[in-house]
């Protein structure tokens, strides 16, 4: 019963989610698919169990379930098994704080971590409260400073100081002090080695310019978790170079953007374009950026007017009398003569801001899967970077509900529910990648009919020709060491009760039912095919080179042993 991706012998809907990966909400999708899935696989529930807890020591669900397990079937070392069960005699009944729930409905960040701070003052050894302490801290912003936060969660007292000292690490890693990090992080492995803590000290000394000590301390925590396909997926990129790799792509490329009252963002967008290094492009200095005018009415025709001046012939503006929406914008694009003329075509939302290098990751992306449909980008939110706002997205059909909105499949975006540290710098295939930031080879652009003008004036477009891309055999590949910042100004009217909201849920109800059960399970077949072969391939260089062991004989009762 091999543990290693890709994972041939485990059920089919588990193997999937461990093909996923992730932590946060993915993690816990897995642990409890193995843990239902009965005794032939209670060793892998077991490593999944400890998985979860080793990334939220702190959180009482994760505590619950691990002391369960460790009670039923006892399989933890007493090095680990003595501090779960302080963790766990710590924690304290939930009850009522209507002042605090109060200021979670408001997402009022600072005064919940004041909160916080003051409880934990009152309580140090409360389990509870530290866990929200670590997991309301990221989201103060990229300008806040949390070394206090972090300063507390450390001075975490008695059995509960390792689990404080990597919170605290990861909280630094967050910030961007690796250095701190590196400091609390081997506090906490001197007291209780664990592989969730050598994945972010392996994190901590890869930004600081530490690559041969990262790698093989992140080889030494793969070792521990065999089944964590991201961090293999991580060590791969590291070990071979793919995480610093740029390449030029080889022919012509055109930019397209599409703008409709952005003017300011517009304005930006353009500017970090400017600075593109167009070596990158075979086309180099004759590499032009088209982009439509979706009749704005705003200050959009003089931001296009200066930048003209600006960028000369590369600029080419196309005005339109009448907003046509952004599916029918992407194909007008896609149609002008130049474009058609062109090798590949990469869009940019008009509120995307990309590195200098963009191109050349995209090279190395196009270098490393030439069969790809499409190749798409990390993208973080322009005031949340410690988030990621899209990265792979992974389809996972559903059974068809026969009430009147019934959905034809899920999407697994483990991404959304975790803070992020560089767990998804990586490149590999998927079902599908954000519009924001993406690029195609114009035959695969124009061979599957454009975008879908149902999906107008915006929403789904994108996912829906990638679906179509899936069904001709190619998948998206995601090049998670492109990362793009994203205004997405328009965010918040797409929620429930926004200007868009019922735009968008009728786009969702047309995708929905747009593809029969048949073609969403084909199209996840395909995805996933990609995806272990892929894995497989990683699996196979990374024994090669030594660092993991590729021994298939191993019991998924070694995980975390």
């Amino acid at each position: 019963m091999p543990v290693l991706p890709p994972f041939d012998h485990v059920p089919e809907a588990l193997a999937r989610l461990l093909l996923i990966g992730g932590s946060g909400a993915g993690l816990v999708a897995a642990r409890d698919m193995a843990c239902a899935a009965g005794d032939a696989w209670s060793d892998l529930a077991d490593a999944l169990a400890l998985a979860v807890w080793e990334d939220v020591p702190f959180g009482p669900e994760a505590v619950a379930t691990l002391t369960a397990r460790q009670e039923k079937r006892p399989f933890l070392p007493p090095l680990v098994a003595r501090p779960l069960a302080a963790v766990a005699a710590g924690i304290r009944p939930t009850v009522p704080e209507p002042y605090f729930d109060r200021l979670v409905v408001r997402r009022d960040i600072p005064k919940i971590l004041a909160y916080l701070l003051e409880r934990q003052r009152k309580q140090p050894d409360d389990p509870g409260v530290l866990h929200r302490l670590a997991s309301f801290a990221p989201m103060v912003g990229p300008a806040a400073d949390t070394r206090a936060i972090a300063a507390v969660l450390a001075a975490a007292p008695g059995a509960l100081a390792p689990f404080g000292a990597h919170m605290a690490g990861e909280l630094a890693l967050l910030g961007r002090r690796p250095a701190e990090a590196e400091v609390f992080l081997r506090r906490a492995l001197s007291a209780l080695p664990g592989a969730g803590t050598r994945q972010l000290l392996a994190e901590a000394l890869w930004r600081q310019g530490g690559r041969d000590v990262a790698v093989m301390e992140l080889a030494s925590a793969c070792q521990e978790r065999p089944f964590d396909l991201l961090a293999l997926s991580r060590l791969h990129d590291w070990a071979t170079g793919m995480a610093d790799r740029t390449l030029p792509l080889e022919g012509r490329v055109t930019v397209l953007l599409y703008s409709y009252k952005s003017a300011a963002l517009l304005d930006r967008a353009l500017a970090a374009l400017a600075e593109t290094d167009w070596t990158f492009a075979a086309s180099g200095d004759a590499t032009q950026l088209f982009v439509l005018d979706n009749c704005s009415g705003d200050d959009t025709a003089s931001v296009l007017a200066g930048w003209r001046e600006r960028l000369g012939s590369r600029l080419s503006v196309v005005p339109l009398p009448v907003n046509i929406g952004a599916p029918a914008a992407r194909n007008w694009l896609a149609g002008l003569p130049e474009v058609r003329a062109a090798d590949f075509a990469a869009y940019l939302d008009d509120d995307a801001f990309v590195p200098a290098d963009w191109l050349g990751r995209f090279g190395a992306a196009v270098a490393e899967r030439p069969e790809a449909g499409v190749w798409g980008s990390l993208v973080r939110g322009l005031t949340a970077p410690q988030y990621v706002q899209s990265a792979d997205t992974h389809l996972l059909p559903t059974p068809r509900v026969t009430e009147e909105y019934g959905r034809a499949f899920g999407l697994a975006r483990p991404w959304l529910t975790t803070a992020d540290w560089g767990q998804y710098e990586i490149c590999r295939p998927c079902a599908s990648v954000t519009g924001c930031c993406h690029l195609f080879r114009l035959p695969v652009l124009t061979g599957l009919g454009g975008f879908d003008i149902r999906f107008s004036p915006s929403q789904y477009d994108d996912l829906d020709h990638d679906l179509r891309l899936l069904l001709t055999g190619r998948t998206p590949v995601f090049q998670g060491h492109l990362t793009v910042l994203h205004a997405k100004a328009t965010g918040g009217v797409s929620n429930p009760g926004g200007a868009a909201y019922g735009s968008g849920f009728a786009n969702q109800f047309k995708l929905h039912n747009k593809f029969d059960d048949g073609q969403i399970a084909a199209a996840a077949g395909t995805a996933f095919a990609a995806l272990a072969e892929d894995a497989a391939r990683k699996v196979r260089t990374l024994v090669g080179m030594g660092l993991i062991d590729g021994r298939q004989d191993r019991e998924a009762g070694d995980c975390g042993r």
